[in-house]
């Protein structure tokens, strides 16, 4: 390989190194770990992933919190709740946590 292919390589990966680190979340000191598990995990379910073993736990944390109304499931008491809990994890943002809610908040059991 000549020598102008390896520095367009290498300004390329460069570029792309610099990209990926500026677009990456910093994790906030006052986040809730188990929050931001959920966000990552059910983000990934949305995109067709499974976390396996690993997501279980934060997927049955979001999916414990629920929410009843005179003896019924409260669908927009539930989203709510989850909502609140999913904005624990300040290092993700909304154009995140929003989708994730609005796909499994109303749901009672899970997916």
């Amino acid at each position: 390989m000549n020598a102008m292919k390896r520095r367009a390589i290498a300004a390329a990966l460069c570029s792309a190194a610099l990209a990926c680190a500026l677009a990456a979340p910093r994790a906030h000191a006052d986040d809730n770990r188990d929050a931001c598990g959920a966000v990552l995990c059910l983000a990934g379910l949305i995109m067709g992933g499974n976390g396996g073993k690993t997501c279980a736990e934060y997927e049955t944390g979001y999916f414990s919190i629920v929410r009843f109304h005179h003896g019924h499931f409260d669908e927009g008491g539930t989203a709510n709740a989850r909502g609140d809990f999913l904005n624990q994890c300040q290092s993700a943002g909304s154009d995140v946590k929003g989708p994730v809610n609005s796909q499994y908040g109303r749901t009672q059991y899970g997916p």
